[in-house]
């Protein structure tokens, strides 16, 4: 049988790998985003409104020193991540991730997908002159060269059997196409707007890139990876779900006929585009304990917008069952005075 020898998680924002200098710049974006949820009531708010209703001690947090202190703490727990995850050395990583307009749009938006091709394009980001010193540097996180990155295959198919035996009904891919565009929404709760991609060719997603570019430690062991809609009504996945997605993946695994290892890993988080400190502690405090009951009860009112990727990291949880996960880092990177930003952060079960 497959042995499972750990599991894996980061987040995965700009801020992860931007020098505190650059923060403020990247920070420029959230004065026209469109999908500002404030907590705690899950309202969709302008950043003029989450501004006037911010805890005016988030001002003293928004500034270059006290960003690049939270750089320093963020760039120790990758690189602690860096050394666990080389020191277990794991045959296979099957990977949660969540796609944001990458892959999937609105004429095909699986809940549940399992990629089980032999390999998947890992395609650099473009950089180009009129982009932000910021851009351009969280561009390069999600990996620098082209080239094909090993899927297994064999387990792939495994776990769809498995997932389906389980009555889970999984949607799969088998092959990538060579131009990947479309829109989503307007839909419900916070997506309120129409998102459109314009066609281009698109490879490894960046919920799974930014792993393999950072802390994968210049291996590349087959990986399994399982998008799972976190971001977009209506069909996007409770935490109930996701945790009970881990769980029986975790069975499959144990169930494959094998002596490879395995580690589970995922990225994504936690709380943005305006950091709910709150929330991030409740779901570390979850992830810490192995406590079932406080991650599948995260309020879906505050899971909105992308602090949905929180759900990547509950169905890691669930795979990893009663393993305690030890949070290498969290820093709550707020980075306007509106209090916009993104809850970093980096975990360990072993």
């Amino acid at each position: 049988m497959a042995k499972i020898v750990g599991g894996f998680a980061s987040s995965h924002s700009p801020l992860m790998s931007l020098t505190g200098e650059l923060w403020a710049v990247h920070a420029q974006n959230d004065l026209r985003n469109s999908e500002l949820v404030r907590p705690p009531d899950g309202k969709l708010v302008s950043y003029e409104e989450l501004l006037a209703s911010a805890d005016p001690g988030i001002a003293e947090l928004s500034n270059v020193e006290t960003f690049t202190g939270r750089v320093e703490n963020i760039q120790k727990g990758l690189n602690d991540l860096q050394d666990r995850f080389e020191s277990i050395n794991p045959d296979i990583v099957v990977m949660f991730g969540d796609d944001q307009s990458e892959l999937f749009f609105d004429d095909n938006m699986p809940s549940i997908n399992v990629y089980w091709g032999d390999t998947m394009k890992v395609l650099p980001r473009k950089i180009t002159p009129e982009m932000s010193e910021a851009r351009k540097m969280s561009a390069l996180a999600y990996g620098t060269k082209e080239f094909d990155y090993p899927v297994d295959s064999d387990l792939g198919l495994h776990v769809i059997e498995s997932l389906m035996d389980q009555d889970f009904d999984v949607s799969h891919s088998r092959y990538m196409k060579e131009e990947y565009g479309g829109s989503i929404g307007p839909a419900t709760w916070y997506l309120q707007k129409t998102r459109s991609t314009q066609p281009r060719p698109f490879g490894l997603p960046h919920a799974y890139g930014f792993a393999v570019a950072r802390w994968f430690a210049d291996k590349t062991p087959p990986i399994l990876p399982i998008t799972i809609n976190t971001c977009y009504p209506p069909n996007w996945i409770s935490p109930r779900r996701a945790y009970a997605l881990g769980q029986a993946v975790r069975k499959a695994i144990e169930a494959w006929d094998t002596n490879k290892t395995v580690a589970f890993a995922c990225t994504g988080g936690l709380s943005h585009f305006v950091v709910d400190e709150e929330l991030d502690r409740l779901a570390l405090k979850g992830m810490e304990e192995a406590n079932a009951e406080i991650l599948t009860t995260l309020p879906r009112v505050r899971l909105q917008s992308a602090t949905t990727e929180i759900m990547n990291w509950v169905a890691t949880a669930g795979a990893m069952g009663g393993t305690k996960m030890e949070t290498l880092v969290y820093e709550p990177g707020y980075r306007t005075p509106a209090g916009t930003g993104c809850g970093c952060a980096c975990g360990v079960w072993e």
